[in-house]
């Protein structure tokens, strides 16, 4: 999913961003790590949501870093 801008931000807007996880599976090439995929939301001072991705990231997994 590519970004989405749902709504302007401003110069003096206050972003906040909330993340959720999607999904999450072992690396094959990699035993120390893990991926995991995230939605992240962004919403203006006054909840509005402005913003939206997903996305994936390589993450050290607990333990083996």
């Amino acid at each position: 999913m590519r970004p989405s801008i749902l709504n302007p931000l401003f110069a003096g807007d206050t972003l906040y961003a909330e993340s959720e996880v999607l999904d999450k599976r072992d690396s094959r090439s990699r035993p120390e790590a893990g991926i995991v995929t995230v939605r992240t939301t962004g919403r203006n001072q006054h909840g509005v949501v402005a913003c939206t991705c997903e996305r994936t990231i390589l993450v050290a997994r607990q333990g083996r870093a």
